[in-house]
């Protein structure tokens, strides 16, 4: 990871880069599409967006919704997006954000991490087993 990287929570202002980012995931939306489901989320400490910068340009996210569930004991903290600028990978920029979704996690008093990818997402599965999460769940969903 370069040295200059660090860490912060997103902003609204930084919407032009979370949809720069998002392309990564294979989503092309505009800053107007990412500030509209950013005003939709309303209580930003239970869904929070954190940023990798390098010399102040955003070079990865992390998406996490803490969720008390009826069946866990303790609230879950679910990654619902992931990724890093295609020209960055590799150089533990993912993992630095995961360790900040641990550290917020344990912060909050979740006991479980877990998250959802892509079936033909294969080198992001890969990246998960590396940090040590393992399939445990089938996730199915319907269009509405």
């Amino acid at each position: 990871m370069h040295p200059t990287t660090s860490i912060r929570r997103a902003e609204k202002s930084d919407v032009q880069s979370l949809a720069r980012l998002m392309i990564g995931m294979g989503f092309d939306h505009s800053a107007e599409e990412i500030e509209r489901r950013w005003t939709m989320v309303e209580d930003r400490e239970q869904d929070q967006i954190l940023l990798a910068v390098e010399d102040g340009t955003p070079v990865g996210l992390v998406a996490v919704h803490i969720a008390p569930l009826l069946f866990y004991p303790r609230p879950l903290a679910r990654i619902t997006t992931l990724v890093v600028d295609q020209t960055k990978r590799r150089q533990g920029i993912g993992h630095t954000l995961v360790r900040e979704v641990i550290s917020l996690a344990k912060e909050t008093g979740c006991d479980t991490i877990e998250l959802t990818t892509g079936i033909a997402r294969e080198e992001a599965h890969a990246f998960y087993r590396s940090i040590g999460f393992q399939e445990s769940a089938r996730r199915m969903s319907r269009r509405l």
